[in-house]
């Protein structure tokens, strides 16, 4: 196992010296050969060497490569080239990207928005563990290979993950949580990891809401969010990015027991804000708490209609431009229908978008995906988030990974 020294800052300053590579410092050269090799991607590491010889990682290998080669070819150069002439710049305000709901989500993280330096993530997803690939046997590499695949389809069919199938895909005996499939996104995409280290969430602004809780509210064990910080980069660049992502149950009843989580998306405004296949929870009074956060903090937003309400946003000064074709939400979320956006629609009258995004997804003939982008107007932009982003402490530990 090799001893893994954890930076002090989240935040990475443009003046800051570079960080060294894994082979420098001995410590992620296995790291990434083990997302190379979950990728289907050749192994850096000797040790890994054997199992990438056996037909099943061949096997392996050629589904997992084919099915980047489409995403790549399709969805990822089309949108990336949408990108590039509808949104302002790959970072359009602050240098952090705030991602709700995400799950393991980096592609549409990272490919909609390269420039930020910090992408803030988090989802009702475990964060996991890397996978003890040195001690596994042969027939466990071919199982973890097995449920790679089955956790990566959803994305490469779909452009998002569902969560009944992640309840199950991503707690198997080889396969434990997000981090194995970030590493194999970064991996894809051609990032070297350079660091992970525990996230903390620090100090809350406020006391715990217990008075908010509901006299019906759930009896259960108090679930703290867990977070992870992940330092990469891409190759030949000096530029080291951070995605920090929380295991967190983000509806108001948990969220008035862990404030600090709250008081931590406070301090990130402002940012640009992705919200996609979020399942509408933002619609729902359970989600307040983090509605009013996202509200305040964001400056700039990308979403789909399941993000938040249109006509809420647009009452508080909000500004639109409307892409692709708005339908009646998917069964079961009909109910959150919104007039006030269909009504936008017709008067923008917006060109179909060249990629699937969202849950409007049949096969490739689908035109009904949505995306807004939209910008705070400065009248209603709040005086606290024109404050220089406070880079957030990160206590420095050790820590060791296989």
């Amino acid at each position: 196992m090799a001893t893994l020294l954890v930076a002090t800052a989240l935040a990475a300053h443009a003046g800051a010296a570079p960080l060294r590579s894994d082979f420098e410092l001995g410590g992620q050269w296995k790291t990434n050969s083990a997302a190379r090799l979950m990728a289907g991607l050749a192994p850096l590491y000797p040790g890994h060497f054997n199992f990438a010889q056996t037909d099943a990682w061949k096997e392996h290998s050629a589904a997992m490569q084919s099915g980047w080669a489409q995403l790549r070819a399709g969805r990822v150069a089309a949108m990336t080239s949408w990108r590039d002439e509808e949104l302002s710049r790959a970072c359009p305000v602050g240098k952090t990207l705030l991602y709700p709901f995400s799950g393991p989500d980096f592609f549409n993280a990272y490919w909609l928005f390269p420039a930020c330096e910090t992408f803030v993530m988090f989802g009702l997803e475990h964060v996991g563990e890397v996978p003890d690939l040195e001690a596994m046997s042969e027939r466990e590499l071919v199982r973890l290979m097995a449920d790679v695949r089955a956790a990566t389809a959803d994305l490469f069919q779909r452009n998002y993950f569902i969560t009944e199938n992640m309840s199950k895909q991503l707690y198997t005996a080889q396969l434990r949580g997000v981090l194995p499939l970030f590493m194999i996104s970064m991996a894809l995409s051609g990032m070297e990891i350079l660091r992970f280290a525990p996230q903390q969430l620090g100090p809350a602004t406020e006391e715990p809401d217990l008075a908010s809780l509901p006299e019906t509210a759930p009896r259960r064990s108090l679930r703290k969010p867990r977070g992870i910080s992940i330092e990469f980069r891409a190759p030949g660049s000096p530029l080291v990015r951070r995605l920090i992502y929380f295991s967190v149950d983000a509806t108001d009843s948990s969220l008035a027991l862990y404030p600090e989580f709250l008081s931590l998306l406070r301090k990130l405004g402002p940012t640009t804000t992705l919200v996609k296949s979020a399942s509408y929870l933002l619609h729902s009074r359970e989600f307040s708490k983090l509605r009013t956060v996202l509200l305040n903090v964001s400056g700039f937003l990308v979403q789909d209609d399941s993000g938040l309400p249109y006509k809420m946003l647009v009452s508080r000064g909000w500004r639109f431009r409307l892409h692709g074709t708005y339908a009646v939400p998917i069964p079961p979320f009909e109910g959150a229908y919104q007039p006030a956006l269909q009504a936008a629609y017709r008067r923008q009258q917006p060109e179909p978008l060249p990629f699937d995004f969202g849950y409007h997804f049949q096969d490739k003939r689908d035109t009904r995906a949505n995306v807004m982008v939209g910008r705070k107007t400065a009248q209603r932009s709040l005086a606290s988030l024109s404050r220089p982003q406070r880079g957030l402490q990160l206590k420095t530990t050790n820590v060791r990974l296989r």
